[in-house]
């Protein structure tokens, strides 16, 4: 266990460092976009508008060796226009329109967001994927270009002044951050072939660290018993993870909370879903027998099935435990360390916990542990200040949905922040104690949570 917390917070660590660097690559993308937007006005200014039969048949053939189909196919002409002109709407259409590989149906497989060396750029791909084919006929319509340029004044003047804008931006940008890509060890005569390639294999790149970002923004969850599993919101939107882990059902607590029922993924779980408020006044004993019967009914078909709260600390963890106590006939306290031994942060409040010692009053003659009431430390969010919940889990969820621009791919960048703020808290109060208080009771206690 200790490996695994070490290999998390190593990657989560990795995730950090990748920032910056990641927002250079952006920003390099940004400008050999807008560079070679300039330079295809350029090609659109001299060009008469007119393509040959030779064209018109490659256009056609490319098109067909890409095994993409469409609804309303465009024409040939239209295709090369588009293609040559607008590369970067046609960068946007291939992956709109390509067909996608995932085992989940939401995502596209990390295949297809895969870097692709510089031979698969030369054509060295199979025919199912037209994006290579694209960027060779789209490098070839460059190099032709350059041809036209050495016996034209005028146009090699403008190539002269592109190249120079090259230089003074991206090439600039790269050295400032010492950044060494070979693309730009070119003659006048190529760099432009090189700064679209390099382009194009910036955008595989960034489709990889966002796919590697949120791989950080994942949860497993705990698993109580061969069938039945516990968790919080981030956890149920971890299609992957579930998926591996064999899930075939989610039963939902907090489907009334805000994008819950809109992350939810029907074609490929089985849900139940009720709206219950983590109230200390909420009767959440009256779903108890519906809920436990759909736990019931998972295991007889041989499923498995999550138990999710928004938190997966409070509403979750009372229907687990009562779980327990009416359908497996476990006392209070044996289902409190069944639970606590592979979930430590689950806390029912205060409300919830009087239930189950009621219950467990009712099961068993006697209450078989002691609730000794304590209130949790609340989670604020370092960027607007508001209460987002009582876990790590409830603070990534708040990020992404109310800071999405800072949280975008990971939302480290915020929770470095909190980081920040807690080290310099603990500098101010570094003379006095930070340490929680001792205990020594014999017996486990539900109010004693970790936080």
């Amino acid at each position: 266990m200790a490996s695994v917390h070490e290999f998390r917070g190593g990657f989560r660590a990795a995730l950090r460092d990748l920032q910056g660097f990641h927002i250079f690559l952006l920003t390099l993308h940004q400008k050999l976009d807008s560079l070679l937007r300039a330079f295809l006005n350029i090609i659109n200014r001299t060009s008469t508008g007119d393509f040959d039969k030779e064209d018109l048949v490659v256009a056609e053939s490319l098109s067909q060796a890409t095994g993409a189909s469409h609804n309303c196919p465009s024409p040939p002409i239209k295709e090369r226009i588009i293609a040559d002109n607008h590369p970067d709407l046609m960068d946007s259409e291939l992956q709109r329109t390509a067909p996608k590989s995932s085992s989940s149906g939401s995502k596209e497989s990390s295949d297809s967001g895969s870097p692709i060396s510089r031979d698969n750029w030369h054509g060295k791909m199979s025919k199912g994927s037209g994006e290579p084919l694209r960027s060779l006929r789209m490098t070839s319509k460059l190099r032709d270009f350059h041809k036209l340029a050495k016996v034209d004044v005028e146009l090699n003047k403008e190539l002269e002044q592109w190249n120079e804008m090259l230089k003074n931006d991206a090439v600039k940008l790269c050295q400032e951050n010492n950044f060494h890509t070979g693309f730009f060890e070119c003659s006048d005569s190529n760099c432009v072939v090189d700064a679209y390639e390099l382009k194009v294999r910036l955008e595989h790149i960034l489709e990889r660290i966002a796919l590697i970002s949120d791989a950080a923004n994942t949860e497993k969850p705990s698993s109580i018993s061969t069938n039945l599993f516990i968790g919080g919101a981030l956890a149920a939107r971890s299609v992957y993870t579930l998926q591996h882990l064999g899930i075939t059902h989610i039963l939902c607590l907090c489907s009334n909370e805000i994008g819950q029922s809109d992350s939810q993924n029907p074609e490929l779980f089985e849900y139940k879903n009720f709206s219950i408020c983590d109230n200390e006044d909420t009767n959440i004993n009256e779903i108890f027998e519906e809920a436990h019967d759909f736990i019931d009914h998972v295991e007889q078909l041989g499923g498995k099935v999550l138990i999710h709260c928004f938190e997966g600390r409070s509403r979750s963890a009372t229907l687990v435990l009562a779980y327990l106590m009416l359908r497996k006939n476990f006392s209070l306290l044996e289902a409190w360390n069944t639970l606590r031994r592979v979930h430590r942060r689950a806390q029912p409040n205060d409300g919830f916990a009087k239930i189950l010692l009621d219950l467990d009053r009712k099961l068993h003659g006697k209450v078989s542990m002691e609730w000794q009431k304590r209130r949790p430390v609340m989670k604020v969010c370092p960027i607007c200040g508001k209460n987002a919940g009582l876990s790590s889990s409830s603070l990534k969820l708040h990020l992404q949905k109310s800071h999405k621009k800072l949280s975008s791919g990971s939302v480290d960048s915020a929770m470095t922040m909190e980081i920040q703020k807690a080290l310099e808290a603990l500098k101010v109060s570094r003379g006095g104690s930070v340490s929680p208080t001792q205990r020594t009771s014999s017996h486990s206690m539900i109010g004693e949570s970790e936080y």
